[in-house]
């Protein structure tokens, strides 16, 4: 039996006003992808840079163009710059709290999903009406896609960039999870949110500082009971990004695979994970790719786009 194989990217940031050369890198990770001949592909949130209609607009033109605007193709979950975006400019640091305070998180979630409406057809969801969580079958895999996006909380979540996995949206997981004919399937579970430990590891008082408050404003709350689920209905690996590496790492018994290194990562690789589901298990690697054109951010005008 031939391997399923599933390119998965995160981390996309694209924008038409920050860091622009993320669109072209981004139109190189897609044509390797699409060399490569996968039998699907998964974007693990933060598709936008900027939580902005327009950014959302520039990303389903690169799917449509690639030819994977199909639930059969492309499968995607929201992050946390898909509904509140992100500082970008100095000015932004005393604005961005206020920002993430009044934004209507479901409208921005309803947002998400109908730039993307494509990827959702014909998911099982675990209510009516609401994007998150679904379950998708594709053969032998199914893929469970969750919102970890917390809303603003002066205290747990005040400028955005921390998760939870709410009570409800969680009791709907656990039954899709818990749905008869998904028993027997490769289950994959797809969310924006890492679960490894950041490290405090660097030398001086500034990394320690700035690994303190990268710490506690780049959480998932609710881990322990996310273990726990996953682990009780035979979760095979879950699919995130957040953390701007790609990488691979177990916890509590669990396999994890980290995508968010796509076009952000630390040595400023191009770069997805081929993950490959067999009767015998998954097996993973990641591949990069040349970003044959350096340019800066602030040069040279956006590549052109087919019309959508």
């Amino acid at each position: 039996m031939e391997p399923f194989r599933i390119a998965h990217i995160a981390d996309l940031h694209l924008s038409a006003e920050h860091k622009r050369s993320n669109l072209r890198r981004a139109r190189r990770l897609l044509d390797e992808i699409a060399r490569r001949r996968v039998d699907h592909v998964v974007v693990t949130g933060d598709i936008a840079a900027d939580a902005d209609g327009r950014e959302f607009e520039i990303a389903r033109r690169l799917f449509r163009n690639a030819g994977l605007l199909d639930s059969s193709k492309l499968s995607v979950v929201i992050g946390n710059h898909d509904v509140f975006g992100g500082v970008h400019r100095a000015e932004d640091i005393l604005t961005f709290p206020h920002r993430v305070r009044h934004t209507d998180v479901d409208r921005q979630v309803e947002g998400f999903r109908s730039a993307f409406k494509e990827a959702f057809d014909r998911c099982m969801f675990g209510a009516h009406g609401k994007a998150f969580p679904y379950a998708k079958v594709l053969g032998d895999v199914v893929l469970f896609g969750v919102n970890s996006v917390a809303r603003h909380s002066g205290v747990k979540n005040p400028v955005g960039s921390n998760g939870e996995v709410g009570d409800g949206q969680f009791r709907r997981l656990a039954h899709l999870l818990d749905v008869p004919q998904l028993r027997d399937k490769t289950k994959i579970v797809l969310i924006h949110h890492h679960f490894n430990k950041l490290s405090g590891d660097g030398e001086g008082a500034l990394n320690s500082v700035w690994g303190a408050i990268e710490r506690q404003t780049m959480k998932l709350y609710g881990k322990r009971r996310l273990f726990d689920l996953f682990r009780g209905h035979g979760v095979a690996v879950v699919l995130h990004g957040h953390v701007h590496v790609n990488t691979e790492y177990e916890r509590k018994g669990l396999r994890f695979i980290n995508g968010g290194g796509s076009l952000l990562g630390p040595l400023g690789d191009i770069a997805f994970n081929l993950v490959s589901v067999t009767p015998e298990g998954i097996e993973s690697r990641t591949i990069t790719i040349p970003d044959e054109l350096p340019v800066s951010p602030a040069e040279g005008p956006l590549p052109e786009l087919q019309a959508a």
